[in-house]
């Protein structure tokens, strides 16, 4: 019909389908081309969304290097020939393994502590007569030993109040190891006292107290008796620290060769050799000096093979008395 509501009696075209019609996103000029069919059997411009610049890019990193199929059967593939990457870890996957590995020994390290549980031995070095179970009993230490339970300063300080130790040292040696090094005192001279004898170390401290002596290495002291002396006490007597002191400034083979001194006349003290030999000393001034000039002498005496009565020990003129 017209418009004029009459019927149109002029021939009649059907309308035919363009080939060449294309299709593009809005805002690009169509072109003429050759479509070609998609997947699902219809056709599809070169034009079309589906091959619009920018549509093939990966949507993700790892997708840059896979082929697509290619329509013909064939599956996709990797182009450099790997397998498919993996997702990416979780980022703080590490922090939570410190984390545990952490914990893990702090409470290992608490156990040790706690529990009685072996760890590590003791050993003692320089010392004859203290030994391991002197050590653990000096630090209040049970068996079975666990040094992380022990307090190194503190036992240093308990064994110095031990009268058979001088000094000590007490260092952890490698892999687990407690050393206990004792430097022992050594007995000096031996006194008499009320009850019996009293042996001393260098520096005049009573260290044992018996009936009858004991250490017959140390050099007796005679001319003199003490009174009710106890353990620990130290002797301030001058005469007994000017022996202490002649016997300190012998070497240990002079000293071997001193085996009295009697101290009954403070102004004159004589040391008697293991032979007999007398040294007269004279009073307690320079005995630091007298004791290596009584080695000298003592030298001399042998070498020149002398029978001499005594030694006069003096620092300024010294002299040898012959018969």
């Amino acid at each position: 019909m017209n418009r004029d509501n009459r019927p149109y009696s002029g021939p009649v075209e059907a309308v035919k389908p363009n080939p060449t019609a294309t299709f593009g996103p809005p805002g690009e000029q169509s072109s003429g081309g050759y479509s070609s069919p998609n997947y699902h059997g219809e056709q599809q411009s070169v034009h079309s969304p589906r091959n619009h610049s920018g549509a093939n890019r990966p949507l993700y990193d790892f997708d840059g290097a896979y082929s697509s199929p290619d329509g013909n059967g064939e599956n996709g593939y990797y182009r450099d020939g790997g397998e498919p990457p993996e997702p990416p870890k979780h980022p703080h996957a590490w922090r939570r393994r410190v984390v545990l590995i952490g914990g893990g020994l702090l409470l290992l390290w608490l156990l040790l502590f706690i529990l009685p549980i072996p760890f590590g031995t003791i050993t003692v070095t320089g010392s004859k007569n203290v030994t391991v179970s002197d050590v653990m009993a000096a630090g209040n230490i049970r068996y079975p030993i666990n040094l992380l339970q022990i307090n190194a300063g503190q036992l240093e300080e308990r064994l110095q109040h031990d009268l058979r130790v001088d000094s000590v040292k007490v260092t952890y040696v490698l892999p687990l190891t407690l050393q206990v090094n004792v430097t022992e005192r050594r007995p000096a001279a031996v006194v008499a006292t009320q009850f019996g004898f009293a042996t001393l170390d260098a520096k005049g401290q009573v260290i044992n107290i018996g009936p009858a002596i004991e250490d017959t290495s140390a050099t007796i002291i005679s001319g003199i008796k003490l009174g009710n002396v106890l353990l620990g006490d130290t002797i301030d007597t001058p005469v007994i620290k000017g022996a202490l002191s002649y016997l300190n400034s012998l070497s240990d083979e002079g000293r071997k060769e001193i085996a009295e001194i009697n101290v009954g006349d403070v102004n004159q003290l004589i040391a008697y050799t293991v032979d007999g030999l007398p040294l007269h000393l004279g009073d307690t001034s320079d005995m630091d000096k007298k004791g290596p000039l009584s080695e000298n002498m003592l030298r001399d005496v042998k070498a020149r093979g002398v029978a001499a009565q005594y030694l006069d020990v003096n620092v300024k003129a010294p002299f040898i008395k012959t018969p």
